[in-house]
């Protein structure tokens, strides 16, 4: 397994950053499907709310298009789900790559990753390496403070890294999804209120539109809780393991190998963040990073 220098060298040669790129061109493909659902769970049922109680379209039983707005877009969910999921598994067998390439990895056979071929790499990395802003987002991709590293330890800060960025980013995830649900039910009980309220309007044009988003944000919230106590375990275990070591010691390689299939599994488990989250997060956590591995290595000296 590679050291401080030897891992920061390795991060940034051109196959490797072609992995990155390509990672991150497909979970953003697997984004805008995600963001086609939210779409079509938050803005379209509240556009019909406003359209059939405020203009004068007029429909004579507007409940039959609740009803099959409802139906349809629980199918459709469960399809892009699929679509959704086969991108989130590519990406993360990418990056599986990328670790135990430039970490030096032991090589897992049994894990269930996607085979990727360069074919793949090649064409979600060549458009995205024209621009120099997205390369710079993946240069250096591991803290260039673990140089001063120079045993394998620096494998378990850079798995401490990959662990510590995914939580905090995770947790402000599930806050911002409920409220967005609790938002849209809000809206289109306000809408229905504002008529003739009804127990039959309110489960017609409230509580149906308002399926999808429901269902949509229990499994993400579900998903990703569950994603936070994998990855708070994983923290509790390279936590003791550094507790244990000193900068001069070497890492077991049965030890990081199976730190890394946890880390692989939570990738394949953990829901998509919205891109703006990271961006608006994106700088300030890799603040705390870089400050939460200096004093880390400076503890252990």
């Amino acid at each position: 397994m590679n050291n401080g220098n030897q891992i920061l060298t390795a991060q940034n040669s051109e196959s490797n950053i072609d992995k990155l790129l390509a990672q991150r061109k497909i979970y953003s493909n697997a984004k805008v499907l995600q963001n086609l659902l939210l779409f079509t769970t938050v803005l379209v049922p509240i556009s019909i709310s406003i359209i059939t109680n405020f203009t004068r379209f007029r429909i004579d039983d507007k409940s039959w298009i609740f009803i099959s707005y409802s139906i349809v877009v629980l199918l459709v969910e469960k399809i892009i789900e699929r679509v959704i999921d086969r991108n989130k598994k590519t990406a993360a067998s990418i990056q599986e790559e990328f670790d135990i390439g430039v970490l030096d990895i032991p090589d897992n056979e049994t894990l269930n990753t996607v085979f990727v071929d360069l074919e793949t790499i090649r064409a979600n990395s060549k458009r995205e390496k024209k621009s120099k802003k997205k390369v710079a987002k993946v240069t250096n991709w591991y803290s260039t403070k673990i140089e001063i590293l120079n045993t394998d330890i620096a494998v378990l800060f850079c798995q401490r890294m990959n662990i510590c960025y995914d939580f905090s980013i995770k947790r402000k995830y599930s806050f911002y999804l409920v409220m967005i649900s609790v938002l849209t039910f809000l809206c289109l009980l306000i809408f229905s209120l504002s008529q003739n309220f009804s127990l039959q309007k309110f489960i017609v044009e409230v509580v149906l539109p308002s399926l999808p988003i429901f269902t949509f944000t229990y499994k993400e919230v579900s998903t990703n809780l569950e994603a936070l106590d994998n990855l708070g375990k994983l923290k509790e275990i390279i936590e003791s393991e550094l507790l244990a070591k000193s900068l001069s010691d070497s890492v077991e390689k049965e030890k990081v190998r199976k730190i890394q299939d946890r880390i692989f599994s939570n990738r394949m488990l953990s829901p998509l963040i919205p891109d703006f989250i990271y961006r608006a997060l994106w700088t300030k956590l890799e603040d705390e990073m870089n400050y939460s591995v200096e004093n880390r290595i400076n503890e252990l000296k």
